[in-house]
């Protein structure tokens, strides 16, 4: 299994690597939005791990545009932001993640659990 993901922070994108590693997933890892659709095509992940506020681009656009490209379309995203407002929440199910967590309120097990959920398809788009 691969994930991307399109994090900034390098403490943040280290530990969930770690535990992605740890559960035998292949890790493909961006630092900004600016390439994260053409990464994901090219690389063709299980899944995404996007967090929002990226130093580019916003993580929604990122999103916006992998659901709208037909080769990115259906590959899971789940967002992980510091962001967790009730609108926020919405705005990202509206634009077709799968999960929304919140980082100060998960571990990276919680993050690979619920990749792993996703792949499995027991959680579908804006569950």
């Amino acid at each position: 299994m691969k994930v991307l993901i399109i994090e900034d922070d390098k403490f943040m994108a280290g530990l969930l690597a770690k535990k992605f590693e740890e559960n035998s997933f292949t890790i493909g890892h961006l630092g900004s939005g600016e390439k994260a659709v053409a990464e994901t095509v090219a690389q063709k992940p299980d899944v995404v791990i996007l967090d929002i506020l990226l130093p580019d681009r916003n993580g929604f656009e990122v999103l916006k545009e992998l659901k709208e490209k037909e080769a990115t379309k259906n590959i899971p995203v789940i967002i992980v932001s510091n962001l967790g407002s009730k609108d926020d929440f919405e705005k990202g199910s509206r634009l077709g993640a799968c999960g929304f967590m919140v980082k100060a309120t998960i571990t990276p097990e919680d993050v690979v659990a619920k990749a792993k959920q996703v792949i499995a398809g027991v959680i579908t788009e804006s569950q």
